[in-house]
């Protein structure tokens, strides 16, 4: 099973990033880990109360959650697990270690400034990806391609399937 890292600022454009992983190993079940640069508090009261999985589930919206859901949805033949990890890190070989835990050999990214990593928590990975990740495919999305994620492909399910059959009766 392949393991794809895959950058999040938990946008709904970020899973378009997914989308295309999944599309591009669509003979393959995966494993997709979202990966958010985070920095770490500096000062002793802040870090006492660190705590990745609420930073994680104050970053993610509604609109990230049901985009998210519709993914699954959609190529749950394909998809082993989406998990989300926050990078503490600060250079490369921190870098190196995280992905060499997660064992990610692989990576698809955006072009510069698809992704908003202008908050003072968090900082743009891409150069860590470029330098760290052996396999990495970098995806050009047109300015119109950014919008609704899934909409293409909402009709192509099996009820829409099912309703086109039972039309002709």
């Amino acid at each position: 099973m392949k393991k794809i890292l895959v950058p999040t600022d938990f946008s709904v454009k970020s899973l378009k990033l997914a989308a295309y992983a999944l599309k591009l190993y669509h003979q393959e079940i995966i494993d997709i880990v979202l990966v958010y640069p985070y920095r770490i508090p500096l000062s002793d009261s802040e870090l006492y109360g660190f705590s990745p999985r609420r930073i994680v589930s104050e970053l993610k919206s509604e609109e990230f959650l049901r985009a998210r859901n519709e993914l699954v949805h959609r190529f749950y033949v394909n998809i082993g697990t989406i998990q989300v990890e926050l990078f503490t890190g600060l250079n490369s070989p921190a870098f190196q270690n995280f992905t060499d835990r997660l064992k990610v050999h692989t990576a698809v990214v955006p072009q510069k400034g698809f992704l908003d990593f202008s908050q003072s928590t968090t900082f743009d990975p891409l150069p860590l990806i470029q330098k760290n990740i052996p396999e990495i495919h970098r995806i050009c999305f047109k300015e119109e391609e950014i919008g609704e994620p899934f909409t293409e492909q909402r009709t192509k399910g099996i009820f829409s399937s099912l309703k086109s059959v039972f039309q002709g009766f």
